[in-house]
């Protein structure tokens, strides 16, 4: 199980990189320039200009994701070995 867990956890930690680097939303703020996972920054929404990613995939939907597939995985491992 320990070795199905750490699998899994790895797995999950590379899926949550890898969003994050390429789906992951990212915005770059009009008045001071810096690069921001906020839709509000500097004193609103209108303040910051998305510069890639999608809209829906916020941090945490980049999270829920990458979880999700480690605990999918965990599942998987687990049904083919036990």
């Amino acid at each position: 199980l320990l070795a199905a867990a750490a699998c899994a956890g790895t797995a999950g930690a590379f899926a949550d990189s890898l969003l994050g680097a390429t789906v992951q939303v990212m915005y770059r703020c009009r008045v001071c320039g810096s690069e921001t996972e906020r839709a509000e920054h500097c004193g609103g929404s209108d303040a910051v200009q998305r510069i890639r990613g999608f809209a829906g995939m916020s941090n945490d939907a980049v999270n829920f994701a990458s979880s999700a597939l480690a605990g999918l995985l965990a599942l998987l491992i687990g049904c083919a070995f036990f």
